[in-house]
Parts: structure tokens; sequence; C-alpha cells
């Protein structure tokens, strides 16, 4: 009863976080933005491609160029395009309509950002916060401007148009008192932070926030680890770890785009760690070493069903018929491989990167890609072999528990059998 009480209590503050606003707001919001991320990859990949025949062709063509701004579309407009997209869901998770508010958030964000002039006075905008060192202010902006909409619009502090008007003529006029007063906003916190040694509201988030969490979360290979087991035994007790992976998304995708912007400009890699290194050591490695072994050593007819069931999906990136069906969830014996497995191989393969003995991951996040592709994919056939060194080091750390959880398996369809 205690157990079943204790189980109910995570599972609903499990489903309270989970249905959290803010958090869904900003989860959602990164993760709309995955096809922008997935493409400024690839033209990072095929831009820094260290193939002197391949670089000579593009430079040849003016193809490099054009890859160069594919990445300055997708991957240094990071800031932006995640403003846009946060500023979306956070009104959709308030109830705002306004098919428009997304520009807001973005109209906010460009007001605040720093501009820079050459020697002859002309300004520009320079990508450096338009990029993913932005991301962090996009989604505050992104919240406050949905906030002050709702607000504004709620107080019926709007322009009402005759009866008659047509919706989207009405529907503009509707926005127009709150884009004046979110500009009038953005206006007066760039002049209040133009006073101060900051400079801008993006060199204060940056310096205060940003850059502190980049050290405890996104360089901390430790702080990495504890939290990659925490949502995993968090998964093992049946509830799913999204909340915890949202919350981590910005600064990890943050990351990966530093090092693609580097690989891109032939720079050294800034950074080990990023969601590309966490899929490659964990996900792309874990499922399917813990499949294989049901497929191969299990005799209970439960788990090689399990193992036919899921070795394919599992070098995809699905776990579900593991999960549920070895299982994993409230299973004493699996759940010690499952949280500690992928931690392990984390501190692996972040001190064979760190050392030099494998290439560091360009940042190329393609979720669901099998093993050794996503290393590839990453720069580097070095990542690729990791990538089965892991596998087969994890194969042996599951076989274990899988023929422990077999075994009984076997005596409980035995025991079946008798009774018939």
């Amino acid at each position: 009863m205690e157990k079943s009480n204790l189980l109910d209590r995570l599972t609903a503050a499990s489903d309270k976080i989970s249905a959290n606003k803010y958090l869904q707001g900003i989860s959602q919001g990164v993760m709309t933005a995955l096809p922008f991320i997935i493409v400024g990859a690839f033209g990072s990949l095929f831009l820094g491609l260290p193939i002197q025949p391949w670089q000579d062709f593009i430079a040849a063509t003016g193809l490099s160029g054009c890859l160069n701004m594919a990445v300055n579309a997708t991957t240094n407009m990071l800031g932006v395009i995640i403003t846009y997209t946060a500023t979306r869901c956070f009104a959709e998770k308030f109830e705002v309509d306004c098919k428009i508010i997304g520009f807001f958030g973005v109209m906010f964000y460009l007001t605040l950002l720093p501009s820079a002039a050459t020697e002859d006075g002309t300004a520009y905008l320079a990508y450096d916060y338009l990029g993913t060192k932005g991301m962090l202010l996009g989604l505050l902006l992104a919240l406050v401007t949905v906030k002050m909409y709702k607000f504004i619009t709620d107080k019926n502090i709007t322009i009402k148009m005759p009866e008659g008007t047509p919706p989207f003529v009405a529907n503009s006029f509707v926005a127009l008192i709150p884009a004046f007063l979110i500009m009038l906003v953005a206006i007066i916190v760039r002049l209040i932070f133009s006073l101060t040694p900051f400079g801008s509201a993006f060199d204060l988030i940056y310096v205060v926030l940003q850059t502190p969490l980049n050290a405890l979360v996104g360089n901390n290979i430790w702080s990495e680890a504890i939290i990659m087991a925490i949502s995993n035994l968090v998964f093992a007790f049946g509830i799913h770890p999204g909340f915890i992976t949202g919350l981590l998304a910005p600064i990890l995708f943050g990351l990966d785009g530093m090092n693609q912007a580097a690989y891109a400009a032939g720079e050294a890699i800034p950074n080990t760690i990023g969601m590309a290194f966490n899929y490659i050591t964990t996900i792309a490695v874990v499922y399917p070493a813990m499949a294989i072994p049901l497929l191969v050593l299990c005799k209970s007819k439960q788990l090689k069903t399990v193992g036919k069931i899921s070795v394919a999906p599992a070098f995809f990136g699905i776990s579900e018929p593991l999960v549920f069906g070895l299982p994993v969830v409230f299973n004493p014996v699996m759940m010690i491989p499952w949280i500690f497995v992928p931690s392990i191989n984390m501190i692996l393969g972040y001190f064979a990167m760190s050392s030099g003995l494998v290439a560091k991951c360009i940042g190329v996040t393609v979720f669901n890609v099998p093993m050794v592709f996503t290393g590839l994919m990453n720069g580097s056939i070095s990542i690729a072999v990791m990538e089965v060194v892991l596998f087969l080091l994890d194969c042996l750390m599951f076989a274990p528990f899988i023929l422990a959880q077999d075994r009984k398996c076997l005596k409980e369809e035995q025991e079946a059998a008798k009774s018939e």
C-alpha cells in the first residue's frame, strides 16, 4: 500500500510538472525549431568536410558561399527562430488568439539586439546573438510577449472595428495597440540596458545566466551523467522524463550550434557535450545493446518474442517495445542497467573525446538514425568506431540482467505448462 501510494504521488507530481504551461512552451518551442536545427547541421557538415578535393570543388564553384549562407539562415539564426516558435507555443498554451504573435516576439528580440558599425558608420546586426547565444533570452522574451499581449487584450485595450469588418482586418487592428505597447517596452528595456556596464540584455543574460548554465550542465560530464541517471530512474517508475529533457534542450542544442559554427569555419570544436553527444552515447547504442541479447541469448518465449519485435525499432531509437516488453518499468532487475549504463557511456565517451582519442561531435543532431551513421554524420569515423565499442560493452553489461530476467520468465512458463 505504501509503495502504491508513493508511486501514485510520484506519477501525480510528474503529470503536474509535465502539464506545466511554461515548461511545455519551452520544450515545444525548441522542438518545433528542430527542422531548422537539422538543416543547419547538414549545412555545417557539408561546408566543413575535411576532404581537400571537396573543399577545392565548393570553393571553385562558389558552393561554399551558398552553404555558408544556408548555415547563417538556420543555425546562426536559431535565436530568432526559436523566439518565434516559442512565442507561438506559449500563445497556444495561454489561449492567446493572434496569428502574428510570433512576429511580435521576434520584434521584441530584434529591438534588444546590440548593433555594430563599420568604419564608415554603417550600422549592422552581427550574427553573435542572432544564433544560439541568444536562445535563452529569446525564450524569456517569447513568454513576456505572450503575457503582455494577453494582459492587454483581456483588459480590452484594443481598437474595436465596426460590425461587418472582415475578420482579417479586425484582427489586425486588435493587435495594433498590443504591438505598440510591446515595442514601447522593448525600447525602454533597450535604453535601460544601454546605460549599464553590460550594454545590452543579451550580454547580461549570456554572462550571468547562459555561461554558468553551460558550465554547470552543458560542459560538466558529472552533472550530465547524474541528470541522465535521474531521467532513466524516473522513466523506470513509469513517469516520462520529457519535462527534464525539455529544460535541457535549449542548452544542449546551443552547444551543438557552437560546434557547427566552428566546424563550418574550420576551427577547433569547442564543446564535447551537446545533444548530438547525448544521443550518440545513449539512445543510439543503448537500445540496440538491450535488444540483441534478448534475441540471441534468451530461451523464454516471452523474451525471445520481445527481442524479435524490438530489435529493428531499437536501432532507430525507439524504446517502447523494450521498456514495456521486458519490462523495464517497475522491474527491479532491469532498472539497474537501465539507470546506470547510459551514464557510464556518457562518461566513457566524454573522456575518449576529451583525450583526443575520438573526435568531438560537430553537432549534427539527427534523431532515430542508427549508430555508426550518427557517428559518421558527426564528422569522424572514430565516433562511429566508439559507438560500436560502446554497443559491445553495453551488450556485456546488459546480458547478466537480461539472462536473470530470462530465467525468471522461463521458470514461469514451465510452471504454467505444468499446470495446464
